[in-house]
């Protein structure tokens, strides 16, 4: 067995990983994929060779899945071709296509004109609260970078920026060539890529006056986060040796990362325009299908969302189903399908100006969820992430270096100087440092970031006695790199040898600030950390719930919470995850719903908060004042 793991640890193929069941049987994968799709392998195996029959197999599984997702799209398009989305979530009889069409005109109202065709960015006629307006409800709903407030600062460079991204929209036959134009934008990229696209629709009978739209054909992909992402994810899918792939391609047609992966899923799957919409808009449509599908969406897709083509089959079998089926099918592949992310683009943007983070807030707001998700969204392979909880018993020996037995020798106790977890996951990321640095260098801190970052996860960080854990880390977390170099307590063992924690290595923790060891952080080490409070998201409700009164449920769990935050204290509130515990049926949410929630999950807690506070008597009191306020809102209430 030794031999075995002798052997295995001299592979160093990043993309390589082992483990070993409880009978002692092992297995070898490919990290990017998970250990789902593995490979037993024994003593006297070839293992760079098996490896390599297992990576081969991998890639032409993919593609297999691919293709079978491609003829479900086809089968689709056939019979829901009058459809402006794909996302069952987003689809109320043609509505979809017309409220994306609003972001265009609202905007044109900004400078006092009904079409963006009729502005002169010129004349002075920025009106300052429309855009306001306008910005909250088409952008910030999107949850893209920047905020009127910061925008609005400067107001003549603001309307600069509208004008080169309407000039863009106009002049550009290629993403290549917009992306090159919206360089020049100051603070709202993401919006301008958005806005450009619909842009190039302007001149179109837009919004349409009927069921149909017939828009033009598009020159260029809306190219959202998102979007180029999930294009990605497909060019990594099917290509083995991806790098080397795209950069022939970018050589080949003079083009940008993002034109080569929305051209290859385009050529792929063979779009081609429909009666009513253009090549691109189809292509985003796929994939912002495969961006947000999640197990769970296969269970909303029902006979009455069918057409009438699919309704006499089987659920199953109907063209609906079967590309949910597929879509999901390829978008786990790796295995993430259901790990969705929560601002992925916010968390990248902070992870830019610092290495040393702390999410806290309220319990129930989705902290390690988040951050473990985000994470995973992130990194190519699971090596680069370790997440372990902190607790009391927690030490410096277990986090950088100590004295630990290592069996009996001679009768004896064998004692051995052992690297932590931290130090060791420290050792792993250094072998990517150079490459990390490289990227960073060439500016691309995206890629730099999923290929060599490496993320320790420190759950619950606030439960250890953190002076002891961190010891004489303070410095080196400081100062990343050889510059951050130190001398540990072990060094003497060690030949003198320094410890430096590598410029790549991201330290996120997590805590709850309910937890009264909060003091365990001294002023030294809190300075060291930057603090990013988590609080209860509405939007994740709205989002993860699909009911036809989703909105007044959401805003009845926002109104239990400020009743909480002012009776009993805002760090008392319930965290988004426990609504959406919630339990119905037929797609509506009950007020005997929302009672039965409280009962049974609320209740518990809420009363643990006030125990010391107030007698049993006024405890109950006040729960009842809550469970009575938290109902669905009529008509008639919201008019008093």
């Amino acid at each position: 067995m030794s031999d075995l793991k002798t052997s295995l640890n001299a592979i160093k193929d990043k993309n390589f990983g082992y483990f070993f069941d409880k009978d002692g049987k092992c297995y070898i994968y490919h990290t990017k994929f998970g250990r789902e799709r593995n490979s037993v392998i024994l003593e006297n195996d070839d293992i760079e060779s098996k490896f390599e029959d297992l990576t081969k197999k991998i890639y032409e599984d993919n593609s297999e899945v691919f293709y079978k997702l491609k003829g479900a799209f086809e089968e689709y398009l056939n019979d829901y071709s009058n459809k402006s989305t794909m996302h069952i979530k987003f689809d109320e009889n043609g509505e979809f296509l017309k409220t994306k069409s609003k972001i265009v005109d609202n905007f044109s109202e900004t400078f006092g004109k009904e079409k963006i065709d009729e502005i002169d960015f010129n004349q002075g006629n920025f009106k300052k609260d429309i855009f306001e307006k306008w910005w909250d409800k088409s952008i910030n709903s999107a949850k893209m970078q920047g905020n009127a407030t910061n925008l609005l600062k400067d107001e003549k460079k603001l309307v600069d920026n509208l004008k080169i991204i309407n000039d863009a929209s106009d002049e550009s036959g290629n993403l290549t060539q917009l992306l090159d134009k919206l360089e020049n934008v100051e603070g709202m990229k993401a919006t301008a890529r958005e806005l450009a696209y619909w842009m190039q629709f302007k001149d179109d009978k837009f919004p349409p006056k009927d069921d149909k739209f017939p828009l033009k054909d598009d020159k260029f992909p809306l190219a959202n986060d998102a979007s180029v992402n999930t294009a990605k994810y497909i060019f990594e899918m099917l290509n083995k040796n991806s790098k080397d792939e795209l950069e022939k391609r970018k050589k080949e047609n003079t083009s940008n990362n993002e034109q080569v992966y929305f051209d290859f899923v385009l050529k792929k799957l063979n779009v081609k325009r429909t009666d009513n919409l253009p090549q691109y808009y189809i292509l985003d449509q796929f994939l912002n299908l495969i961006d947000k599908i999640k197990n769970s969406d296969l269970a909303l897709i029902t006979k009455e969302k069918l057409d009438k083509k699919d309704e006499s089959k089987d659920i199953k079998q109907s063209a609906y189903y079967k590309l949910y089926q597929a879509a999901y099918d390829f978008a786990n592949l790796c295995g993430k399908a259901d790990i969705k992310s929560n601002d992925l683009e916010g968390f990248k943007k902070l992870l830019k100006t610092h290495k040393n983070i702390i999410f806290h807030g309220i319990p129930g707001t989705g902290k390690t969820y988040t951050i473990v998700n985000n994470v995973k969204n992130i990194i190519k392979n699971e090596n680069q992430m370790l997440i372990t909880q902190f607790h009391p018993s927690f030490s410096y020996e277990d986090f950088i270096e100590g004295i630990k037995p290592t069996g009996i020798e001679n009768g004896q106790l064998k004692l051995e100087l052992k690297n932590g977890i931290f130090r060791e996951f420290c050792d792993k990321a250094k072998e990517e440092e150079k490459g990390f640095l490289e990227k960073l260098e060439k500016g691309n801190f995206n890629e730099a970031l999923s290929d060599h970052g490496y993320f320790f996860i420190a759950d619950e960080i606030n439960r250890a006695e953190l002076s002891r854990v961190f010891g004489e880390l303070l410095y080196a977390l400081e100062y990343r790199g050889e510059k951050g170099k130190i001398k540990t307590q072990y060094a003497s063992m060690r030949d003198d040898e320094d410890f430096y924690v590598p410029e790549n290595m991201f330290l996120l923790g997590t805590m709850n600030d309910l937890d009264k060891s909060i003091d365990s952080f001294d002023l030294a080490l809190r300075r060291r950390f930057i603090w990013q409070e988590m609080e209860c998201d509405y939007n994740v409700i709205r989002d993860e719930i699909y009911a036809n009164n989703i909105e007044e449920y959401a805003q009845a769990c926002k109104k239990l919470n400020d009743k909480i935050s002012k009776d009993i204290g805002e760090k008392y509130q319930l965290g988004h995850s426990y609504f959406l515990k919630i339990e119905f049926k037929n797609d509506e949410i009950k007020d005997s719903d929302m009672k039965k929630l409280f009962s049974n999950r609320f209740e518990a807690l809420l009363k643990e908060y006030l125990r010391s506070e107030y007698s049993e008597k006024d405890i109950q009191a006040s729960l009842d004042k809550l469970k009575k306020l938290f109902v669905i809102e009529k008509n008639d209430d919201k008019n008093k």
